[in-house]
Parts: structure tokens; C-alpha cells; sequence
């Protein structure tokens, strides 16, 4: 039957759709049996959570697996308290510091009014009305901080928030999910909740822990995939969950489609191949941007495949120097100087060519990120999907 079709037997349908349960690259892992990996984050933040006036705030780029852990924090303590009160409060654009917590209070209170206004949220407000509504102990997380607007005002009283519950020693946890910004603003604000607050960097997965993943996750669906198709998964995700999920769903239902229990390479190259094609809209754009030119031949794309193959420290940051082993394999031919691509990586900084890098540091010394952390394993599968590389010349 052809690849793109529906299984033909209920059967079949039956573990297509389970597939979707367990491979999830839309939506965190809100279940324990499947999360994977973690152990050293999950130890930390429970271990602030057992410290009566510990609060925690866990950051790290973009889609490594943040929220996920989060959920599975609750999942896990919920089970351990029976009298543990505790929500999860999606942050966005339009939330200001007071507006936040009447979000908060709506979800611990369990109510769809509130008998205060917003302007009369302050931090001494909200330690004196959680002491008053929560007898025993809470955890409140707040996520996606990173979408805040996060202006002077609310980083204060945030600080001072945290500050106030912990020296009054309350048995109310605060746990902040967010990108390294957040947590510089926070300790700006107020040196002193340095010592109240635990911070909890969630770096990009290790091979492990994504091979982990798909482990438990074929378990669950009784199948079985390749050693090197588990490894190129591994490595073409970049350190990053969401994209293991995204490989994993798509070949192991073009298995199923062909009533396979396998998971081989035929199969993960479809899976590159629609994971191209169903790409968000953003990465799509800004992935256009970048590579354009005028003329025929150029070799933008070369240069940002190289960067997205670079090696990279636990920040997500490599150097120039780092991108002419990649790129010299790319074009076949050795470049021991990185003059015939600096002109390239400064242009990938600037609004013309969709900004999709940002340089730190001083001249002659740049590191340079990506600055959407998604946008790499897009750009490598890009590349092998146009012929500029193959999965052969990344065998590891």
C-alpha cells in the first residue's frame, strides 16, 4: 500500500492511533511510564519542594523538554501528598504581574470569580491570601515565562514575591519554567533570593536519555527499529526531544502503514521527508529567508547546513572555526581558514537574511547561536532531504 495511505485493517489503525498516544512531538509528556531521562532535574526540584522556603526556577532553550518535566513533577508528588495542593499556569503575551496571579488564584481557588481586583495584588497580598487558602503545602508552577513581557516591574515583584514566602518560611512552592534571561532579571532584582531559589538548568538530552525515549516508546507499541536507525534519530534531533517524538511518530507509522513490526532506514527517510514537509510555517519562512540569493549558485545553504552540524557547547553556542569541518565535507573540498564563510555567518545575524543567528562576545572571539534552538535538526533534515548530504557521511 502506498506510504502516505491509511492502514487497511483494524489492527492496523489501532497502533496507528497508538502511536499518536505515545510519540507526542506536539504536546509534553504528561505521562510518567513514557518520560525518559531527567533524573538528575527531577532529584533537584523535589528536593526544593521538600525544603520548606526553597523555590526553583528551571530554564534551558526552547524544546528541551521543559514542560514535560514539569508535569511529570505533579504526576509524581500528587501521588506522594494526598493533601498537596498545586497548579499549572500557562503564561502568554498579555499577562502583567497582577493579572498572572488572579490566574493562579482562579486555578488554586477553584473558582471562576474573584472577591479582590487586580490592582490590589502586591506580594505581601498574595503570601497573606495563599497562607489564608492553603492549610497544608502547594505547588505553584509558573511556565512558558519566556512569553512574558517581562518589564521591570513584574521581575520586581516577582523577586519580592519569592522573597516574602520564603522568609516567612511558607510551605508553598514556587517553581518558574523559563529561557537563562529570566533567571539573570530575577537575581538583578533582589541578590538575596539567590539562597531562597534553586536554579535548575535543563540542558539539550544526551544520547541516552533520547534513545530512552524511543525505548520505551516502541515497548509500549511492541516494535523495534534498527540500531542505526535509533542512532541517526538521535543525532539528527540535536539533543532535543520534541524532534525524536516527531522522527519516532512518523516511522513507526509508515511501519504500520506496511504492517511492519521494524523500524528500518526506508522508513525513517519518509519520516525526514514528511517531518520536511509539515514543518511549522516559521521554521519554513525563516529557513527561506536565510538561504535566498539572486544568483544560481550559492552556497548560503552549505554554510547554514554546516552551522547546524557544528559542534556545539552546553549552550547551544559554536564558533567560527567550528563550521569548516562540516562545510569542508559538505562541498568536498578542505577549508583551513574560515575567511570564505565569515562574510556568510554575520549576514545570518542580520534582519535581511531573517536573523536566524546571533553573535555574543567581542570581534575575532564571536560564538554564535542559533537563535530558534528548533530551527537546526529542520536545516540538517533539509539537507538530506536536497541531496547536500546523507545519512551515510554521518554514521556514528
Amino acid at each position: 500500500m502506498a506510504s502516505s495511505g491509511i492502514p487497511e485493517t483494524p489492527d492496523m489503525m489501532v497502533r496507528f492511533m497508538r502511536s499518536g498516544e505515545i510519540f507526542t512531538p506536539s504536546a509534553p509528556i504528561d505521562n510518567q511510564a513514557l518520560f525518559a531521562g531527567r533524573v538528575n532535574q527531577l532529584n533537584r526540584i523535589i528536593g526544593a519542594v521538600t525544603q520548606r522556603g526553597q523555590h526553583a526556577i528551571l530554564f534551558g532553550e526552547r524544546g528541551v523538554g521543559k514542560t514535560s518535566l514539569a508535569n511529570v513533577l505533579l504526576k509524581i508528588l500528587r501521588g506522594s501528598q494526598e493533601k498537596l495542593k498545586s497548579v499549572i499556569v500557562n503564561c502568554d503575551s498579555e499577562d502583567r504581574f497582577d493579572l498572572l496571579w488572579c490566574k493562579i488564584f482562579l486555578e488554586l481557588e477553584n473558582t471562576q470569580t474573584l472577591d479582590f481586583e487586580p490592582h490590589q495584588v502586591n506580594p505581601e497580598f498574595i503570601r497573606l491570601r495563599l497562607q489564608r487558602q492553603i492549610t497544608g503545602s502547594a505547588i505553584i508552577i509558573v511556565d512558558e515565562m519566556d512569553r512574558l513581557n517581562r518589564d521591570s516591574y513584574f521581575t520586581a515583584s516577582m523577586a519580592d514575591t519569592i522573597k516574602t514566602l520564603s522568609d516567612h518560611s511558607t510551605n508553598i512552592t514556587l517553581i518558574l519554567v523559563g529561557i537563562a534571561n529570566a533567571v539573570e532579571e530575577l537575581i538583578a532584582q533582589h541578590l538575596s533570593i539567590e539562597r531562597a531559589l534553586i536554579q535548575i538548568q535543563m540542558p539539550r538530552m544526551s544520547h541516552e536519555e533520547l534513545a530512552e525515549i524511543l525505548r520505551k516508546g516502541l515497548s509500549n507499541l511492541s516494535m523495534t527499529m534498527d540500531q542505526e536507525v535509533i542512532d541517526f534519530i538521535v543525532f539528527l534531533s540535536q539533543g532535543l526531544p520534541n524532534y525524536v517524538h516527531l522522527l519516532a511518530l512518523h516511522a513507526s507509522q509508515s511501519a504500520i502503514r506496511e504492517n511492519q513490526s521494524n523500524i528500518n532506514v526506508n522508513h525513517l527517510n519518509k519520516a525526514i521527508r514528511q517531518a520536511c514537509e509539515n514543518a511549522q510555517h516559521s521554521i519554513m519562512t525563516a529557513y527561506s529567508t536565510s538561504i535566498s540569493s539572486s544568483r544560481q549558485e550559492t552556497i548560503y545553504p552549505k554554510v547554514l547546513l554546516a552551522c547546524a552540524l557544528a559542534p556545539k557547547d552546553e549552550t547551544g553556542c559554536f564558533r567560527a572555526v567550528d563550521v569548516r569541518e562540516p562545510l569542508s565535507r559538505i562541498l568536498g573540498k578542505e577549508y583551513t581558514t574560515t575567511s570564505a564563510f565569515n562574510r556568510h555567518l554575520n549576514q545570518f545575524c542580520e534582519e535581511s537574511r531573517g536573523k536566524v543567528l546571533e553573535k555574543k562576545g567581542i570581534e575575532r572571539h564571536y560564538r554564535f547561536r542559533f537563535i530558534n534552538a528548533m530551527m537546526p535538526p529542520y536545516i540538517i533534515m533539509e539537507g538530506l532531504r536536497k541531496g547536500m548530504i546523507n545519512l551515510e557521511q554521518f554514521k556514528l
